[in-house]
């Protein structure tokens, strides 16, 4: 496989492009600046997916999740949307008719290329065995980039089994493995032995930290000290009620949530004038609420899942050389010295007083290091030299 040539990229995506930035789009974009060629291959909208959205938009504006558009001018980067499926990718109760919809319209859109030279990173196992396999796609190099937890891509005990069965088929057939956390290492031994893998973390653009060296810090100037947290407050992973006790005890300071809640934990949070929930914020637009935080939080419950979670939100804030105060995980535990990690809620707490004390510029200037040293640029570069070793292009 010779780096001097650009590469042809089949992206089959974890959402939708357009979502809220992830880990696959950040990966696929670094690709095409690079100059090599890349299709990105967004989950198939479906009926059932867009009555939600539809839904989401009238009745719960702070839940939804659509409706971003992506500044692209990249010359090398194609978005495809698949036709809408009857029911939906994940719980799909047509998967007949969805598997014959899709196929259809991948011959249609690459009618006449040859593929066979292509590499496909795979983002969500489902894609396997129900939409693409060897009979319709055989790629030079099969890579799949591994659900950090399946049980967080699962709405039902039905969707984990199709998850299960689905990763079990791409992982024999796949070439390489790419996973986000120094915990899955472990994990891949056992299940996986003897399949080639590389850990690939997750990261920061050098996009967002240049826009963020343009925002002016917002200075208080004699308002309460701000308290910030960037994601989602309803997944598997994310610890509401600490969350909530946390706005209790800190009254005097503002705390602004950025990302979809649902209602419970918004009705919660309107009986506490100190609290803004900003809902979705484009990606665009988080540096002037980073430069305005003091401290971020990482509120995550201690599980299996959050065991092989590495954050990107631990990038951003760290972009902006922020102290972060954040549950101990076994993943964070590696990012130890550049967080406040506490094992029980008293030390949480405590560790908040500390980061809201916190006066140490030398502090804010390794953050920030450690964000530069760990940008999606890097990272491509570490993938593709994981190609060149683990398989040759002809």
């Amino acid at each position: 496989m010779q780096t001097e040539s650009p590469y042809h990229f089949l992206f089959f995506g974890l959402t939708s492009f357009h979502s809220l930035p992830q880990r696959e789009q950040a990966i696929a974009i670094e690709c095409a600046r690079m100059g090599h060629r890349v299709d990105f291959i967004e989950i198939a909208p479906s009926v059932a997916g867009k009555t939600h959205a539809a839904l989401n938009r009238t009745f719960a504006p702070l839940a939804r999740d659509t409706g971003f558009s992506r500044r692209n001018g990249i010359p090398n980067l194609r978005i495809h949307t698949p036709p809408t499926l009857p029911t939906g990718f994940r719980n799909s109760l047509t998967p007949t008719v969805d598997r014959i919809m899709f196929r259809r319209w991948f011959r249609r859109v690459f009618a006449g290329e040859d593929l066979s030279h292509s590499i496909a990173m795979v983002m969500m196992p489902l894609w396997w065995g129900n939409f693409i396999d060897r009979d319709l796609l055989d790629p030079a190099l099969l890579v799949y980039d591994i659900c950090d937890a399946l049980e967080v891509q699962s709405r039902s005990d039905r969707t984990l089994a199709r998850l299960k069965s689905s990763e079990a088929e791409l992982v024999h057939e796949a070439d390489l493995i790419t996973y986000s956390a120094h915990e899955m290492a472990s994990d891949l031994a056992r299940h996986f032995p003897g399949k080639a893998s590389m850990l690939l973390p997750n990261a920061v653009s050098r996009d967002f930290i240049a826009r963020l060296d343009n925002t002016p810090v917002l200075h208080r100037n004699g308002h309460p000290r701000h308290i910030g947290y960037i994601g989602a407050t309803n997944g598997k992973w994310f610890d509401a009620d600490l969350m909530l006790e946390t706005m209790r005890r800190f009254p005097d300071c503002r705390i602004s949530v950025i990302g979809p809640v649902d209602k419970g934990f918004a009705e919660q949070c309107a009986r506490m004038p100190h609290v803004k929930l900003h809902g979705y914020v484009h990606h665009d637009d988080l540096m002037q609420h980073l430069r305005s935080f003091d401290l971020a939080l990482i509120p995550f419950r201690d599980n299996d899942i959050t065991r092989v979670v590495n954050p990107l939100k631990l990038y951003e804030y760290a972009s902006a050389g922020l102290p972060v105060v954040a549950t101990r995980t076994d993943e964070l535990a590696h990012y130890a010295e550049y967080c406040y990690l506490a094992g029980d809620r008293d030390s949480y707490f405590a560790g908040i007083r500390r980061a809201l004390d916190e006066d140490d510029a030398d502090m804010r200037a390794r953050r920030r290091h450690f964000a530069e040293q760990n940008t999606w640029e890097r990272r491509v570069q570490m993938l593709l030299a994981g190609l060149n070793e683990h398989a040759a292009v002809a």
